[in-house]
């Protein structure tokens, strides 16, 4: 066996353990694909070596030898009818076909079932509109997305009490949403991404023991205002979160300076998560809103890209360009260096509020 044909072998294998499909195979159906004979010696000892080092199983099987059928037969022993074309072998003086499959251990993939996508401050969230009709138009299935809309976010942010208040009515809309999904026999568990502002609200939604009932599937972060040393671990270990993956935008100059501003903030749309468990990856171009920009969109949420990938993928094999672990835990800034700024943006809140009340009014 040349090093070439092993190499090609075992990037064949690593494909389908990253991507989840294609575990199951015969020793035929996996030559076709490597182009190789299956009569070849070598292909048969490279896949007796995986079987040796459990990282592939080797199942015994049976098939129908009845022309038109030709299927699989259900296990249990070496059969002596069909259950689908009812044909008695021993009536029939006709013998079945030993078959031997090949299955790799590893997860399968994923389908997007459904989604809750959350945008950032002062946003009509126009990105919402594009993502949910790109999800609909390159995936293969339905996949629901339920855009929650909180209305423009301006000096709201200022105050911890109006976080709050946001924050609790999407948790509310969220068990809503849960609801209506089971009842459609949807998962109970969305999958969700978030941006900037509407990262907090989550995070204030994933820590209030009112809403300890919802759960979620796997969780998108772009331009993440949440603190570094937000506890996923926890929140993944109870089971409330699947997994989480932290996109950080290489270019963006707004995150750094919300906890100076934002009560309870954080740069982890920078600095990353400290959690173990998450998956904190960076893009180097992309500024603030730079994710959503409809022409990165398209390549994030294509079969080959970095949300769609983490959304359907095994992630044990996952590990996309990119990605980082924090050099350092987080600290947040010192107190006597937010205070000053604390003040002001309170300052602009009373300033603001009856215009901010009369908009709301206007234009809600």
């Amino acid at each position: 066996m040349s090093p070439s044909s092993h190499d090609r072998w075992q990037a064949e294998i690593d494909r389908r353990l990253q991507q989840g499909v294609e575990l199951e195979f015969t020793l035929a159906q996996f030559a076709g694909v490597v182009g190789a004979q299956d009569s070849d010696t070598a292909l048969q000892a490279f896949l007796d070596n995986l079987v040796a080092s459990t990282a592939a199983r080797r199942i015994d099987s049976y098939r129908c030898p009845v022309r038109g059928c030709d299927r699989v037969l259900p296990p249990g022993g070496q059969p002596t009818s069909c259950p689908y074309c009812h044909t008695d072998y021993l009536q029939e003086g006709c013998e079945v076909i030993a078959e031997h499959f090949y299955r790799l251990v590893g997860e399968t993939s994923r389908d997007i079932r459904w989604v809750i996508v959350i945008h950032g401050m002062n946003s009509r969230a126009k990105w919402q509109e594009e993502f949910s009709w790109e999800i609909a138009n390159r995936l293969s299935y339905s996949a629901p997305v339920l855009i929650y809309k909180y209305g423009w976010a301006t000096i709201d942010v200022f105050t911890r009490w109006l976080h709050r208040r946001l924050a609790r009515q999407m948790g509310e809309r969220m068990r809503i949403a849960i609801r209506q999904a089971e009842k459609s026999d949807l998962p109970t568990a969305p999958d969700i991404i978030a941006h900037s502002f509407g990262t907090l609200l989550l995070s204030r939604v994933l820590a209030d023991a009112e809403f300890a009932d919802l759960k979620f599937g796997r969780i998108i972060t772009a331009a993440s205002i949440v603190r570094p040393d937000f506890d996923w671990d926890r929140l993944v270990a109870e089971g409330r979160v699947e997994a989480v993956l932290n996109h950080v935008g290489g270019q963006d100059g707004a995150v750094s300076y919300a906890q100076y501003a934002i009560p309870g903030a954080g740069p982890g749309g920078v600095a990353g998560y400290d959690a173990k468990t998450v998956l904190n990856v960076r893009t180097d171009t992309y500024p603030h809103s730079g994710f959503f920009i409809p022409e990165n969109l398209r390549v994030l949420i294509s079969r080959e890209g970095l949300w769609h990938g983490f959304l359907t993928r095994p992630l044990a094999h996952f590990r996309p360009p990119g990605s980082f672990v924090p050099e350092a835990r987080w600290r947040p800034a010192p107190l006597p260096a937010r205070i000053p700024t604390r003040l002001l943006a309170y300052t602009v809140f009373c300033l603001l509020a009856p215009l901010s009340w009369f908009r709301r009014r206007l234009d809600p």
